[in-house]
């Protein structure tokens, strides 16, 4: 069982146009592989080559299976059939590929069980919520065992629980000799794969595993606190970025460090990328595509940051919110003040965007109450926020720039010039016909044309690459440090570092609030490092606890070292217990809320 893959210098071409290439690579038996990159990178290009629905201009691609029954393949809307049942999808795969009933009836109980969705057999898969469709299209993409695995973004919107069995399908079907690729924009994800290439408009940025990736880092990244005196004139470069409390500073060379109080950073898949896009000729100081958001008063260097009196912008007490018998809010409080920017995070279904309308006043509530500006949120107050929705807020029919031009009028004020250019530079072309990512940076733009009190951002960075969802946040730290206040819904977890305060939400309900740190503090995972990574995520898995993949390190959040050690008898492994992540403490709390029969699995 397994592909082994291999590309050399294959290119795909399409529209009159180069899409995909000069691509080098290999794709191996039980291996997972991640393919990385925003929107228009190439992912979903590569993917269909590897599917056999693209064909190759030039280069050579050998090892794919000849027979397309051996090749699983899960697209970006889950792949599963929504007006079927769970059950009835199954099926339906079984009779396709032609499998044993009772061998396909017994493989998929035991996916299932893997996935938490016994018992939704009979449920419509178009009802379940998005995790579980995920989930289940895995499933029907592996249930026939095959030999190449391909998965486009599966865990695009997944809770954490959700996103811990997605990898725990991923994993099981790479450690029984599957060869795995998929597709995401997550770099936090990415480090998990045994492997990575990183896409930048069709061509190959960077590949290996993390640490090559991290080598392969041009010039030099530079790191500072954030409250250093020579911070602030650094972060106003091109170059420059922020994470957290932590000023980060991009040199073309190794030489002399920015100021005094930078010094080298330490190199992840995130940093090494938005070096690499810099390297290559992405946007610069001076460029309006990094300036847009930054329109508009922000306080000169050197000017005390406005949060003295942090009034409260927007509020939430004890809110509910029923659809029928179904709670989609309950009990939920949630504050954002002058100056900070506070983090909604959870998967599909979990509230936030609920919430936000309620906040809004475009949502009724069931029980409790809303505030916004001070007030109840009016119509009134409402002009005085800038509100960007998964929907955007676009007119898709017209140009970048005649939609900036058309929002300036609405809250009557002149567009500023950095804006007007990076609308211009996309031409005449509809915003309907480019890329996520360049769509999401344009409704930024515009949602603060009118310098608002509170920016309201649900899911801002989607199909971003590195580079623009670092500029994106150092334009939000600017306005938050002039004292606006900003709250981002997000699924991305790396993000989290990028907010003064998050609250996360499963099932309605706040699950976690607090910093980073605070919500991490008191939890801890086991590191497993094996020369067989997959010998030993079996073993493990096969115990029913919830085993993760880290490259090739396998991690069980909140597991007792001693009984891993047990566990792993007679196989060659170093045991150490380490820090949780963020994903790894809101899968712990989630599961013991499941214990003490606090609520329904998040899904």
């Amino acid at each position: 069982m397994g592909a082994h893959v291999e590309l050399d210098e294959v290119t795909v071409s399409g529209a009159g146009r180069l899409r995909l290439g000069p691509f080098t690579g290999t794709f191996a038996p039980s291996s997972v592989t991640a393919v990385i990159g925003g929107d228009g990178a190439g992912k979903s290009t590569l993917l269909s080559l590897l599917a056999g629905r693209l064909s190759p201009a030039s280069g050579s691609l050998t090892g794919l299976p000849t027979d397309r029954h051996r090749v699983g393949y899960q697209p970006a809307d889950s792949g599963v059939w929504r007006n079927l049942s769970v059950a009835e999808n199954l099926d339906f795969v079984t009779n396709v590929y032609g499998l044993d009933r009772a061998y396909a009836r017994a493989r998929a109980s035991e996916m299932l069980s893997r996935a938490g969705l016994l018992g939704a057999e009979d449920r419509l898969a178009g009802r379940l919520s998005g995790g579980m469709r995920q989930k289940l299209g895995i499933i029907l993409a592996t249930l026939h065992e095959p030999d190449l695995v391909l998965l486009d973004e599966p865990t695009t919107g997944v809770d954490p629980i959700s996103r811990s069995e997605v990898w725990r399908l991923i994993a099981g079907t790479a450690a029984a000799g599957a060869t795995v690729v998929f597709a995401t924009t997550y770099l936090d994800e990415a480090e998990r794969a045994n492997s990575l290439f990183l896409l930048g408009e069709g061509t190959v940025l960077a590949a290996g595993d993390a640490s090559a990736v991290a080598s392969a880092t041009p010039g030099r990244v530079w790191l500072a606190p954030v409250a250093a005196a020579d911070s602030a004139p650094v972060l106003r470069r091109g170059t420059s970025w922020r994470r957290g409390t932590d000023a980060y500073s991009w040199t073309a060379s190794d030489g002399e460090a920015p100021g005094p109080s930078f010094r080298p950073a330490p190199i992840d898949v995130e940093t090494a990328s938005i070096a690499l896009l810099l390297a290559r000729g992405a946007p610069t100081a001076d460029s309006p595509a990094v300036r847009v958001g930054l329109s508009g008063p922000l306080r000169d260097e050197g000017q005390p940051a406005g949060k003295g009196t942090q009034r409260v912008l927007a509020s939430a007490a004890g809110v509910s919110r029923y659809y029928g018998t179904h709670a989609a809010l309950t009990g939920v409080s949630l504050e954002v003040s002058q100056g900070e920017i506070v983090g909604l995070l959870g998967g599909n279904g979990a509230g936030k965007t609920t919430l936000i309308r309620a906040l809004l006043g475009l949502e009724a509530v069931d029980a409790g109450a809303t505030t916004l500006l001070g007030g109840a949120p009016t119509l009134a107050a409402r002009r005085r926020l800038g509100y960007v929705s998964q929907g955007l807020g676009l007119y898709p029919g017209l140009t970048a720039r005649e939609n900036v031009e058309f929002a300036a009028s609405v809250f009557g004020v002149a567009a500023p010039p950095a804006t007007l250019s990076l609308a211009a530079s996309f031409g005449r072309r509809p915003v309907a016909t480019l890329p996520l990512g360049t769509r999401r940076r344009i409704a930024a733009a515009v949602a603060m044309l009118h310098d608002p009190e509170l920016l309201v951002l649900d899911e801002p960075t989607s199909g971003m690459d590195a580079l623009s969802r670092a500029e994106l946040w150092k334009s939000l730290r600017l306005r938050a440090d002039d004292g606006m206040g900003i709250l981002v819904s997000r699924h991305y977890m790396q993000e989290a570092e990028q907010c003064d305060r998050l609250v996360i939400l499963g099932d309605g309900v706040v699950v976690a609030a607090g910093s980073v740190a605070e919500i991490t503090a008191a939890q801890h995972s086991v590191a497993v490092i094996a020369e067989r990574w997959d010998e030993a995520f079996a073993r493990l898995d096969a115990g029913g606890v919830p085993v993760l993949l880290d490259g090739r390190t396998v991690r069980l959040p909140g597991a007792d070292p001693r009984v891993v050690s047990e566990a792993l008898s007679g196989i060659d492994a170093k045991v150490a217990r380490v820090p949780a992540t963020l994903d790894e403490t809101m899968l712990l709390d989630s599961l013991r809320a499941e214990r003490r029969g606090g609520g329904p699995a998040l899904g």
